[in-house]
């Protein structure tokens, strides 16, 4: 047998095999491109939101600054 070639006699085979079929994902594309456009969007939304705390605590609403602070402590987002 090459080593390009799987044992089916291995148990340990079969066990990967089956264990794949819980990891096939296909996205259609325009599921994909979503994900995407998401994805690149969200740092833009990170650093809105931050400029949103800095001009609530300039104006004195310190409680709703706090509020969006945890939002983004929560994201691990706070720096």
């Amino acid at each position: 047998m090459s080593t390009s070639e799987v044992n089916l006699n291995d148990p340990l085979n079969w066990y990967i095999a089956d264990s794949m079929a819980d990891y096939n994902v296909r996205l259609d594309p325009e599921t994909a491109k979503e994900i995407v456009h998401r994805h690149n969007g969200y740092p833009k939304l990170v650093n809105a939101l931050r400029d949103a705390i800095a001009i609530l605590e300039k104006e004195g609403c310190g409680e709703k600054a706090e509020s969006l602070r945890r939002e983004l402590q929560e994201l691990g987002e706070l720096g």
